[in-house]
């Protein structure tokens, strides 16, 4: 089933709002606090309940929080409400007539035992095929990835116990067999299924050839009658492409970008400029700064020293009757006059330079300010363009292109003779500053997720064939993967090697139990407990045993998870990007991250997008110049 609908009512940070997604890839996005896991939580909270729901009301409201789910499949739909503080469930299904049915409806608080929690969890077995609250809580929870295997390496408790006495009853199953009704409705789910991603394919396959219509020159338009692309006799192609290959390569191996635009050279002299520009005006205002903070106001302490000798003096010849106190009040007048006179001029002198400084001060950051909005704006052409938009990282691309000019020019002057790349590439300036559409060097990674989408078309046709055909046998094949009865922990241990596998890019391969301790394959003979690993290592083993946990009991139910972990590299990061496309090609995944990277190639690729973000698209990339901008005297 497919979770089409998430509504809430008085409930955290939302109030009462809706919120739609679809089958694949969608992508929750927006800043701290904008309610991202608050979303995510509302799955578990809903179908597990919550202890202590009066938190998950919104301010003010007095009135109970609730929220609902709406799950679709072909033809039929099941709407799980539930009163988040006093527990109360109901579920209602949808039949082909349209009219909406009452399934269940009780009280089924977290974890509690009431004559209700059973027949409950029998409905959710029977439309999700997951059997128990520990199983449904770890797919569902995205909050429980980290607390699934202790620092020792043995599985939490509260999950151990359901995989060893499913293990210890998989033998006494018996083997289930379809019904007749069973096949009908898996008929219909797979031809609803199969329309809406051919649709999808056939789009796919339009917008990659509009891309490279977008980029490319045709070949036919340079191809004279009798010879290669490019115009070259056909005995010296080979040989050009075998050339364009090896710098292709090579350039790469530097890090150099292989498709840029035709104005690379000026942009970067452009930002160049402005990095001197902006270093100039930091070399100007630092010792304006020090100068303004260094000068201090004149001490009062003096003249007012000198007051209280002045009017003391006097005083006491006053009291004593003394014949000098005429000529006591007359130096002490002339001292005041000449203490705070002093005092008053130097106070001027100091207002008088400090107000020239604060005017030098206030000029400079105005022409720093010019020169960071033009510098956001030169960053967000180099966005556009699908090249690094920091200052550091621009200094890196222009050491880069001046290191390999030469084979940059002649691995474009190869393209151009073997008719790859057009000599009127589109530039910067004439992409649009919020292009979001793929990128050359974006296209074969494109084409593969398109080609992933038409295996997975295949294999379900193919099933689908076999339904139709009567065989039972082939109803579990290709794509289908086993019910909760057959996980155990000797058929998880594999799934959650491959999956570490991919996500480590080779590190770890295999994970087994030893001693009722998680250990992983270092090296080929040589195990390590997760305490002795990473970080990011352990994350990546507790991700992969939910993705594994998922492909072996969790077709039927979205796969929520908060946010990339943060300790991951750009590699591993890279890799488990990979893995949940080809994963959402068949299923659904709900994925919450705050990166405005990961928002872009979210809006270019078409994901279902739920932003919440609260500030305005590209603030980001300007804080992030104006924080480096202080650092530009390094470079």
């Amino acid at each position: 089933m497919i979770l089409r609908r998430i509504t809430v009512e008085r409930y955290g940070c939302f109030g009462s709002g809706e919120f739609e997604f679809r089958r694949g890839l969608n992508l929750i996005c927006g800043g701290n606090e904008t309610g991202k896991s608050l979303l995510l939580a509302t799955l578990p909270a809903v179908v597990l309940g919550v202890e202590h729901g009066m938190r998950l009301r919104s301010w003010g409201d007095s009135l109970s929080c609730r929220a609902s789910l709406l799950f679709e499949a072909s033809g039929r739909a099941v709407r799980l409400s539930r009163e988040l503080e006093s527990n109360l469930v109901r579920l209602e299904e949808q039949g082909a007539d349209g009219q909406w049915r009452e399934g269940f409806a009780g009280r089924v608080p977290p974890g509690g035992k009431t004559p209700d929690h059973q027949q409950y969890f029998d409905h959710l077995e029977r439309l999700f095929g997951v059997a128990g609250m520990p199983l449904l809580r770890a797919l569902l929870d995205s909050s429980h990835g980290a607390a699934v295997f202790d620092g020792e390496g043995r599985m939490a408790e509260w999950l151990a116990a359901p995989l060893h006495s499913a293990s210890a009853e998989q033998p006494a199953q018996p083997e289930k067999h379809d019904t007749a009704a069973a096949r009908q409705a898996e008929i219909a789910a797979l031809e609803a299924e199969l329309a809406t991603d051919r649709e999808e394919y056939r789009k796919g396959q339009e917008y990659l050839a509009w891309v490279r219509n977008r980029w490319e020159k045709p070949a036919s338009a340079s191809k004279p009658a009798g010879k290669s692309p490019g115009g070259q006799p056909a005995g010296r192609t080979a040989a050009l492409a075998q050339q364009h290959r090896d710098l292709a390569m090579e350039l790469q191996r530097q890090g150099v970008p292989l498709h840029v635009p035709a104005d690379l050279a000026e942009l970067l002299a452009t930002a160049d400029e402005l990095r001197q520009e902006l270093a100039a005006l930091q070399l100007e205002l630092a010792p304006l700064q020090r100068s303004h903070q260094a000068l201090a106001m004149p001490a009062s302490t003096l003249p007012l020293a000198a007051t209280l000798v002045a009017l003391a003096a006097p005083g006491i010849a006053y009291y004593l009757n003394s014949p000098w106190l005429v000529a006591l009040a007359s130096g002490g007048a002339v001292l005041l006059l000449l203490c705070w006179g002093v005092f008053l001029v130097r106070l001027n002198r100091v207002r008088g330079t400090r107000a020239g400084l604060d005017r030098e001060i206030g000029e400079i950051e105005q022409r720093r300010s010019a020169a960071l909005t033009r510098q956001s704006a030169l960053a967000e052409r180099f966005v556009a363009a699908g090249l690094p938009s920091t200052p550091v990282e621009m200094v890196k691309l222009q050491q880069l292109c001046q290191r390999n000019q030469a084979q940059i020019e002649r691995y474009q002057d190869l393209g151009r003779q073997l008719g790859l790349e057009s000599p009127n590439m589109p530039t910067v300036d004439q992409a649009p500053a919020d292009d979001r559409h793929l990128r050359p060097e974006e296209l074969p990674d494109a084409e593969k997720r398109l080609a992933d989408l038409s295996e997975s078309l295949r294999r379900r046709e193919a099933r689908l064939q076999a339904l139709h055909n009567g065989g039972p046998a082939l109803a579990n094949a290709g794509c289908v993967l086993p019910a909760s009865g057959s996980l155990t922990v000797k058929n998880l241990l594999p799934a959650i090697g491959q999956l570490l596998d991919r996500l480590t890019n080779g590190r770890y391969r295999e994970v087994r139990l030893e001693d009722e301790r998680c250990q992983l394959e270092a090296s080929p003979g040589q195990w390590v407990s997760p305490s002795a690993c990473s970080r990011g290592t352990v994350e990546a083993l507790a991700l992969a045993f939910r993705l594994a946990l998922y492909q072996m009991i969790g077709a039927r139910l979205p796969l929520p998870l908060d946010d990339l972990p943060a300790s991951f590299e750009p590699r591993r990061r890279q890799a488990t990007l990979r893995l949940l496309e080809r994963l959402a090609a068949d299923h659904q995944v709900l994925l919450a991250t705050c990166d405005d990277e990961l928002a872009r190639r979210a809006a270019r690729e078409r994901w279902q997008v739920v932003d919440l973000k609260l500030k305005k698209p590209g603030q980001a990339i300007v804080d992030k110049e104006t924080a480096d901008a202080g650092q530009l005297h390094l470079l």
